[in-house]
C-alpha cells in the first residue's frame, strides 16, 4: 500500500469536500436558514439540523 503525497492528499480532500457539499446541499441550506440571524442560540435552536448536516457530510 502506498502513502499519498501531500499534493494528492490535498486534491483528494478538496474533491471529497466538494462532493459532500454538493450532495448535502439541501441539508446545508436548512441549517443555514435556521442559523441566520442567530449567535449563541444557534447551538440550541439548530441542534437537530446540525446533527443531520454532520451525518450527511460523513456519508
Amino acid at each position: 500500500m502506498n502513502a499519498l503525497s501531500r499534493r494528492e492528499e490535498e486534491t483528494l480532500l478538496k474533491t471529497t469536500k466538494a462532493r459532500a457539499l454538493k450532495e448535502c446541499d439541501p441539508v446545508v441550506k436548512e441549517f443555514a436558514e435556521c442559523a441566520q440571524g442567530r449567535t449563541l442560540s444557534v447551538a440550541w435552536a439548530c441542534k437537530d439540523k446540525y446533527k443531520s448536516l454532520q451525518e450527511c457530510m460523513l456519508q
